[in-house]
């Protein structure tokens, strides 16, 4: 969506519409927006490469004396930890054009920190950014927000266990 610069005096990269597009297309952020199957897949891809190189890293720390429970249990925490910041890191960049998607005003800098500035969207904007918040990004934030409870309650269950079975 390309409003007209007199109707819209947001810069072109700083307008919600823009950002989005470009959180979309970008490589850190693609792979979220795709179809379940496809985020599925390669959320696992992610946490096997992760859980691997926490595995080695964990394995050439741990003295020997460590029982192999505990080594698998060490990298399963450490590695869902590492997965839960990425996860984050996408939720929070996904959650912030959705805030910038649903409010009625947009602020803006026209050249630097200082010169802060407020828009007031046009009723036809904010129907339609409402709209793309509502039905593309909602899906995917709750998608995303779905897998950080998956990763924290994992990280739970084997502190948990770390702790108490001794």
């Amino acid at each position: 969506m390309n409003t007209p610069t007199s109707e819209c005096p947001v810069p072109v990269e700083q307008r919600p519409m823009n950002e989005y597009i470009s959180l979309k297309e970008s490589t850190f952020f693609t792979w979220t927006t795709e179809k379940f199957e496809d985020y599925f897949k390669k959320s696992l891809i992610l946490t096997g490469v992760i859980y691997s190189l926490t595995a080695l890293i964990i394995m050439a720390s741990f003295v020997t004396s460590e029982t192999k429970v505990n080594i698998i249990l060490y990298t399963v925490s450490f590695g869902t930890f590492f997965v839960a910041l990425i996860f984050l890191r996408v939720y929070l960049g996904w959650i912030y054009v959705y805030e910038r998607l649903v409010k009625a005003t947009i602020s803006y800098e026209e050249s630097g920190w200082y010169d802060g500035q407020i828009w007031i969207k046009t009723p036809e904007v904010l129907i339609q950014d409402k709209l793309l918040a509502t039905y593309e990004l909602l899906p995917t934030i709750n998608r995303i927000k779905n897998s950080l409870i998956i990763c924290l309650i994992i990280i739970a269950c084997s502190i948990f266990y770390l702790n108490y079975s001794r």
